[in-house]
């Protein structure tokens, strides 16, 4: 196939550079220090799988790529409708548009810019960054689910789906994308904000008990957000998810590792999202809303203004 990397940090990098190997055309869209690292040396991957490197096409954006089968969308999610200029040149009638990043709403966005039948959902379990340019250091999971918007399986899912499997990533085929979704962020908002705040691995806070209760707590709330949305995600995701990061290797959360980085953070499709639809759905979110609250003080020292 014929793909693009709209973003290709940690997730886009990882999930490429694993298709470019099975020998699918790739080309990645990136920028800075990353972009020329990427085009003086390819990308190298570390991982606890295996590590490899080998040359990749990379570019500021699709221009002159051509139509792609495939653009798999891993950008910031704050960046989901600025960055369709970078790669829409190459998402063509037969295109499929598949969203990996984190939030409930990415699809919707997509969808409206590119047509809701070119759209699929998309989770990523995964951790994975840039360190550093060039470089993408995989240290754990690297599994994705996708599926069709409106539910059900269908033959281009089927066709995805085997495409993955048969590059060594783990893809499962879902009917419930919104499902997906909405259960991946209870391991967001129980960690990502936390993180962020005790600079601590994902693992780090779950091993001590004060802290441990503020992710189950956060969980909880997103479960109640969830059911009130018509979403009935279950009690026992909260201890699945704890325990599943207890057994898993090191994490570090994506805001955790924005912030150390000084980059904008994504507390508004996390905590913030959640303290958002609770006040919306009636739904008390105190612990959502006060992580939110603090995970913006440092987006207010990098520049960007407060959230009301």
């Amino acid at each position: 196939m014929r793909i693009i990397i709209a973003g290709s940090g940690g997730v886009g990098g990882y999930y490429g550079a694993m298709l470019a190997r099975a020998g699918h055309e790739v080309l990645f869209i990136a920028r800075g220090e990353h972009l020329a690292a990427l085009r003086a040396r390819g990308i190298t991957v570390k991982s606890f799988a295996g590590d490899f490197s080998l040359p990749v096409n990379a570019a500021p954006d699709a221009a002159g790529f051509g139509e792609a089968d495939l653009a798999l969308v891993c950008v910031k999610s704050y960046d989901t409708e600025s960055s369709t200029p970078l790669y829409e040149a190459g998402v063509g009638k037969a295109s499929v548009v598949v969203s990996l990043q984190n939030g409930v709403d990415n699809e919707e966005i997509l969808a409206a810019r590119f047509g809701r039948e070119r759209v699929m959902g998309g989770v990523s379990f995964i951790g994975s960054r840039v360190q550093p340019p060039g470089v993408i250091l995989h240290t754990s999971y690297g599994n994705i689910a996708i599926g069709e918007l409106d539910g059900g399986i269908s033959p281009r899912g089927q066709a995805l789906a085997a495409m993955f499997n048969e590059a060594g990533i783990k893809c499962r085929l879902s009917d419930d994308i919104r499902r997906e979704l909405y259960a991946k962020m209870v391991w967001n908002v129980g960690f990502n904000a936390l993180c962020a705040i005790l600079d601590c691995p994902a693992k780090v806070a779950v091993e001590f008990a004060p802290t441990r209760k503020v992710v189950e707590d956060a969980m909880r709330e997103w479960v109640a957000v969830a059911r009130a949305a018509g979403v009935p995600l279950e009690d026992a995701a909260v201890q699945k998810n704890v325990d599943a990061t207890l057994k898993g290797g090191e994490v570090i959360p994506s805001l955790l590792h924005d912030r150390r980085r000084g980059r904008r953070l994504e507390i508004e499709s996390f905590n913030g999202k959640a303290a958002v639809m609770g006040r919306e759905l009636g739904v008390p979110t105190p612990v959502n809303a006060t992580l939110a609250n603090i995970t913006r003080f440092f987006d207010c020292r990098y520049g960007e203004p407060p959230v009301s």
